[in-house]
């Protein structure tokens, strides 16, 4: 029995994955969430050997490994100087987008005329995400939440703080529960690496990534200052979409895979309707020379390979949002990868992710 290979192992710890959430509790049972278990043994037995063990035991259905998962790339993201934004700002350039923030003349990404000379003259026309037609159906929806799952994010910065997320059910103190959804002091998402609703992102080793990807999303749009973003609003009060700090990197603290699916589950019982995962894992045709271990090379593999991880993220692909709300379902938003192989890495290959 589980309790008999417990005493086996040494096992010290045998607690539920995904905290209990009064409010999700019914439909965490109907995706059997709730039978996932988290078990912590002795430093006897190897990770292997635990896990081939308990997967010959008629109770357990499935077993998963809590993998380690490292940030492949550490460079800090580097500020500009007061002089350079000041050069940089002095663009008097018109485009299309229409927005006052002084670095839009520059990000070409968001609306790339040809016309950036810094570029060396290889500045190609429509080279670009195409927002700004997307932008004249919507700058974005204070009542689209979006989940970034990452390092920490700079929640005060002048050009992110108007489209943070604020909890309406939590409270300031970070050793309270006040909404009781387990998770303490998450007032603007949490850190599952320190378990703690406090938010870091300005650590020796931390890069910066996670304040990018969220002002790449969220910054606040036309109000004069920093960049545009693709959802960030038009500049009046609350026209942006929000923000949720989901940290499951801390500087160069490696992270798990139990902090990855405990986000995943989260952003969907909070609010979250889309779900943005700058990260992935190195794909099945990587050369592993260069990257080590090759990844899952099928969707079958990925599956078979970490069920936890399909499990929660079917939860918030099928549970995230509302039939009432802006959108039914979640939008799951992978890297594809970056190793330059021929293949997308999985979660992201998944035939439901973006």
């Amino acid at each position: 029995t589980v309790d008999e290979l417990l005493d086996i192992v040494g096992g010290f710890e045998l607690s539920r994955v995904f905290p209990v959430d009064p409010r999700h509790e019914e439909r965490t049972v109907r995706d059997g969430l709730h039978c996932w278990y988290v078990v912590r043994y002795s430093n006897d037995y190897t990770v292997e050997e635990v896990s081939r063990r308990f997967a010959e035991l008629g109770e357990v259905q499935k077993v998963d490994v809590n993998r380690t998962i490292k940030r492949a790339n550490s460079r800090k993201a580097q500020p500009l100087s007061k002089a350079a934004y000041e050069q940089m700002s002095a663009s008097t350039r018109a485009l299309h987008g229409n927005f006052n923030d002084a670095l839009y003349t520059k990000q070409w990404n968001i609306e790339n005329d040809g016309a950036l000379a810094e570029l060396g003259g290889k500045s190609v026309a429509g080279a670009d995400v195409q927002v700004v037609e997307a932008w004249s159906k919507s700058t974005g929806d204070s009542s689209v939440v979006v989940a970034v799952l990452d390092e920490g994010i700079y929640i005060e910065h002048e050009d992110l703080k108007s489209n943070i997320w604020n909890n309406p059910n939590e409270g300031n103190d970070y050793f309270a529960d006040k909404d009781n959804n387990g998770y303490k002091g998450d007032k603007h998402g949490y850190n599952f690496v320190n378990e703690t609703g406090k938010i870091t992102w300005d650590g020796y080793y931390d890069s910066g990534h996670g304040t990018h990807v969220a002002g790449t999303i969220a910054a606040v749009n036309n109000n004069g200052i920093g960049v545009a973003s693709i959802a960030g609003g038009d500049g009046s009060t609350g026209s942006g979409v929000k923000v949720m700090v989901c940290q499951i990197f801390s500087g160069n603290t490696s992270t798990g895979l139990l902090n990855v699916v405990r986000a995943m589950k989260y952003a969907a019982d909070n609010g979250a309707v889309v779900m943005q995962c700058s990260w992935g894992y190195v794909s099945g045709a990587v050369h592993e020379y260069e990257w080590g271990e090759a990844g899952f090379a099928s969707e079958e593999e990925w599956i078979a390979g970490s069920p936890i991880e399909k499990e929660a993220l079917d939860y918030f692909i099928n549970n995230a949002g509302s039939p009432n709300g802006v959108i039914e379902g979640g939008v799951a938003v992978f890297a594809a990868g970056n190793e330059m192989a021929p293949m997308a890495g999985y979660p992201g290959a998944a035939d439901y992710c973006v």
